[in-house]
């Protein structure tokens, strides 16, 4: 499906008059410590390492004011890194030649009015549960200000960053995943979106979340349930309950408050195609895990050249996966700052903090510092 819409873009590049083209390079690096808990004296302290080079570009042109074609492309190489020497949290890494990767982002052809979209090939979302490109079909009917139905169809999923990296072909022996996303205002104040995501004989996902929205107050509450089909392996169903409220002063400052909530199942296959998307907090926190009560606090500044991110929160939590440990308990605290220097150079960098229960026979205390030199550049 790819191959064709890649000829014709490279058909019409040398001549392209509307176009648009964008490119970002990010140099990371990484230092992640990872801690022995009291009671574990067969593990100690250590530390893994490293940094990346990585670098996305995408290419937008226009045949008409309806008809587009894109073509985007991400690369990513292990500079240098220094990987744990304890075989347990070793597991818990991608390895450089994991990392090492280039891909095609989006190649897609398009057609999009006021009122109809239709895309063929490969594209990337942005929908819940599911983040990265995809191979499929999307076409959707309306607007997302009023009133709008998406559809699509996609059976590959493939996701690249400058840390992590999977890829998921053949999904459902291509029978693929169809999905539904439904979206209406029902005033200028309140919007419901429904999702309905169905992989044939495996699973079923379906949601709603509906937002309360007046001057700079927000209220957000969502709901997920995952069930387990004829065929599934995980014949375990799974749900998820998320509820915030938001405030925005001075134009600059943001406060979000809220809990979540997951069933006796955790969230163990709703987040198989590579998103992470029910928690906010960089290192987990555990919110994934069975009966994961957690309460969380955001706060956010922004100005012209500044950002400044602060994210903490605590989950209580169950966990039977390798022995019956009910009332756990962990906590984590995620700070991020970033510097605009210009319209094409910024830095970003990220400080995390994870602790977990002596019981928890799956997860160790982490802590992690992350710094990025982000290069972009864009031409219209």
């Amino acid at each position: 499906m790819i191959r064709p819409l890649i000829s014709l873009f490279f058909l019409f590049i040398i001549s392209a008059q509307a176009y648009e083209l964008s490119l970002t390079g990010i140099l990371h690096s990484e230092y992640e410590q990872t801690y022995a808990k009291d009671n574990n004296t067969s593990l100690g302290d250590d530390s893994n390492s490293f940094s990346t080079s990585y670098i996305e570009s995408l290419y937008v042109y226009d045949f008409t004011d309806d008809i587009f074609v894109s073509l985007g492309a991400k690369a990513n190489y292990v500079v240098g890194n220094s990987t744990y020497t304890t075989p347990e949290y070793l597991r818990t890494k991608l390895s450089s030649d994991d990392i090492n990767q280039m891909m095609i982002s989006e190649a897609s052809l398009n057609y999009s009015d006021d009122l109809v979209s239709f895309s063929v090939g490969r594209h990337y979302v942005d929908f819940d549960w599911i983040q990265g490109s995809i191979d499929g079909v999307i076409a959707s009917i309306g607007n997302d200000e009023e009133h709008s139905l998406r559809m699509f169809w996609f059976n590959e999923f493939e996701e690249l960053t400058y840390n992590y990296y999977v890829n998921i072909t053949n999904i459902n022996e291509n029978l693929g995943m169809y999905g539904m996303i439904f979206k209406t205002h029902f005033t200028d104040d309140f919007e419901l979106s429904i999702y309905n995501y169905y992989m044939q004989d495996l699973r079923n996902l379906a949601g709603a979340e509906i937002k309360y929205m007046h001057e700079a107050f927000a209220l957000n509450l969502a709901y997920t349930r995952s069930d387990a089909l004829s065929l599934a392996l995980y014949v375990y169903d799974e749900e998820f309950w998320n509820a915030s409220m938001e405030y925005l002063f001075n134009q600059k400052n943001y406060i979000e408050v809220g809990l979540s909530k997951t069933g006796k199942n955790g969230l163990f296959a709703t987040g198989q195609l590579g998103s992470f998307m029910f928690g906010q907090f960089y290192l987990s926190n555990q919110v994934d895990r069975e009966n994961a009560l957690n309460g969380f606090a955001h706060y956010l500044y922004v100005s012209s050249s500044w950002r400044f991110d602060l994210i903490a929160g605590a989950t209580q939590y169950d966990n039977s996966y390798i022995r019956i440990e009910d009332a756990l308990f962990a906590a984590e605290i995620d700070t991020y700052l970033r510097y605009q220097y210009n319209s094409n150079v910024a830095f970003e960098l990220g400080a995390m903090a994870m602790r977990v229960d002596e019981r928890d026979p799956l997860q160790s205390n982490q802590s992690l510092v992350i710094f990025n030199l982000v290069l972009s550049y864009d031409v219209i």
